[in-house]
């Protein structure tokens, strides 16, 4: 049986590996943008922050699937809009069980 990954199990560059979000360039760049400089933070993982407008049709959609009740509701069509709702119930068709806490890992077939 072999052992598991710990820390003596890993290579050497495996130990070493850092998450450098944080790391030197953010940090000069932080400072750069305090004493006034215009910075453009491209690698933080937050396109909200660079101005990206949010993925508001998915999120419709999976709110909609996650509450399947909400599409029983005679008002959904004043929060949500007939493109989202017509999506969720394709989705919610495919499936007997509603999206649940297990699903098959490959996802959902259909979904594309």
């Amino acid at each position: 049986m072999s052992k598991g990954l710990d820390h003596e199990t890993l290579t050497e560059n495996m130990q070493k590996a850092q998450y450098a979000v944080r790391g030197e360039l953010y940090l000069r760049a932080s400072e750069l943008q305090k004493e006034g400089k215009k910075i453009i933070f491209t690698n933080v993982g937050n396109p909200h922050a660079l101005g990206q407008k949010p993925l508001t049709f998915p999120r419709q959609v999976v709110a909609l699937c996650q509450a399947p009740f909400l599409l029983d509701d005679p008002n959904v069509g004043l929060v949500f809009p007939v493109d989202a709702i017509a999506r969720a119930k394709h989705y919610l068709s495919l499936t007997s069980g509603g999206l649940g806490a297990y699903r098959d890992s490959r996802g959902l077939p259909g979904v594309q």
